[in-house]
């Protein structure tokens, strides 16, 4: 700490040194010279040195190349288990066991340790899955769990997959092996040994009852240490725990010195481990939730086809098995479709406390819809409006008349002055009366054509001697534009 603090001192000493003494200096060059200080003396960068291997003492090295094999094998296996959340149907099954040739069986137990299910048959060893009902508490509940059971034709490991629904406990899924099976896969499998705390698994080629792992409790020794060494007179063992679950399995190999070898057998080590007689009831499981419990199997369906199996319930097995349908019922308020009958009121899990005084909720009746009869509807027959008056105007042109033959060269003559006749007949149609003008009498005899041009060559209007007689067109009708000026 001193050290680093005369570091520190020195390198902000020499900076400030360095800018007050060279006032001529760039601060960049000043700053360049205070980082190297810094990252040679206070904070060196870190370096990876590639020709470092790590070198492993020569036990560590012999027992990893004995149990290589094997773990590779068991990581595999222990990574399909953690999948098997479900109802184990033909197929998968056919794969499990192609997979991993050296797995013995699988089975399903219901929670209450009712064999569901077990492929490919009864087991010659009689095995007693009820152990792996029990919850390890030092671990996760849904986690995997191991256990070894002895048996006269020698131990056998098993791994199960906890099933639940929620948080209800509905059973496991479970595959057992024999670890004699595995050994194929180890390098040297005359040099290792392996056990658990309850059994030897395999004895590799030495005397059991001779080699230092004998006669140790083992379930002590894997909670204080996972790797160690194992002493007696004739030499020593080296040792690592691997765990499969919650269970550890103890990797041994020779460290130093020379052991007898033994015939291969497992039960050899019988007499070094605890036997179990007893058998454990099932563990007692709370109240379930679902009223219907014919339905809370953990593999209703084991070792089915998919063919039989909806694609949906195939995946969701368990659900389906242990929920309540929840299809929309005709008339109820969600649905739009059958809006027919009322929908079936739910009872509330929850009873509500009765209010009272104020806070009484007051129901109001349910608003009806008002029925009209279809006779109501009707429109009586109204009566037709009548026809709307039609106003005839006189025509400005008087009426029509036909003419003869003889009075179409008059037509092309000139205007002559009106008469008396066709002053009264035009007098109306000057008024703007409403009533139709008389038909016109017969003009009387027009004035000579020669007066009437004496009387327009003096610049006077024809009709100056008699204003009050409208000029008349030939045919006797009164002209449009009145009286001529």
């Amino acid at each position: 700490m001193k050290k680093t603090s005369f570091l520190c001192g020195t390198v902000l000493a020499g900076s400030l040194a360095l800018c007050a003494c060279s006032s001529y200096q760039p601060t960049k060059n000043a700053w360049k010279t205070t980082k190297d200080l810094w990252y040679s003396y206070i904070s060196v960068p870190a370096k990876v040195d590639y020709s470092e291997k790590g070198d492993l003492s020569p036990r560590a090295m012999a027992l990893s190349t004995c149990m290589m094999g094997i773990d590779v094998e068991l990581s595999r296996f222990e990574r399909t288990m953690m999948n098997a959340d479900r109802a184990p149907t033909r197929e998968w099954l056919d794969k499990l066991f192609a997979d991993y040739p050296w797995v013995s069986g699988f089975a399903g137990i219901k929670y209450d340790g009712t064999l569901l299910g077990h492929e490919p048959g009864p087991s010659l060893k009689n095995l007693d899955f009820i152990p792996l009902l029990y919850e390890d508490k030092k671990q996760n509940s849904r986690a995997l769990r191991g256990y070894v059971q002895q048996s006269p034709l020698g131990p056998e490991v098993m791994l199960a997959a906890p099933l639940y629904d929620g948080v209800d406990f509905l059973g496991v899924v479970v595959a057992h092996f024999d670890m004699r099976a595995l050994s194929k896969f180890s390098s040297s499998p005359e040099d290792l040994v392996i056990l658990s705390p309850t059994a030897l698994l395999w004895p590799g080629k030495y005397d059991f009852a001779a080699t230092p792992l004998a006669g140790v409790d083992w379930d002590t020794a894997a909670r204080k240490s996972t790797s160690g060494t194992c002493t007696n007179d004739r030499g020593s063992f080296y040792y690592q725990v691997r765990y499969l679950g919650n269970l550890p399995l103890i990797f041994a190999v020779v460290e130093s010195g020379s052991f007898p070898e033994g015939n291969g057998d497992v039960n050899q080590g019988t007499p070094f481990f605890p036997q179990i007689t007893e058998k454990l009831p099932p563990p007692p499981q709370p109240e379930r939730k679902k009223k219907d419990e014919d339905t809370t199997s953990a593999t209703p369906q084991f070792g089915v086809s998919e063919d039989t199996l909806d694609p949906l319930s195939a995946a969701d097995a368990e659900i389906r098995a242990t929920q309540q349908p929840h299809d929309i019922q005709p008339g109820s308020e969600q649905s739009v479709l059958e809006p027919g009958q009322p929908a079936p009121q739910r009872k509330s899990r929850v009873q509500e406390r009765q209010l009272e005084g104020e806070n009484v909720q007051v129901r109001r009746p349910q608003r009806r819809r008002l029925q009209i009869p279809d006779e109501a509807l009707e429109i009586p027959d109204t009566p037709k409006p009548e026809p709307r008056p039609t106003i005839q105007m006189p025509s400005p042109f008087g009426p029509r008349a036909s003419r003869p033959a003889d009075e179409t060269a008059d037509a092309a003559a000139p205007a002559e002055t009106p008469t008396e006749g066709t002053q009264d007949a035009a007098a109306p149609a000057q008024a703007g009366g409403a009533e139709k003008a008389a038909p016109a009498e017969k003009p009387a005899p027009a004035e000579k054509p020669a007066e009437v041009q004496e009387k327009a060559t003096e610049g006077q209007p024809a009709a100056s001697e008699e204003p009050s007689k409208p000029a008349t067109l030939p045919g006797g009708r009164p002209s449009p534009f009145g009286p001529r000026n």
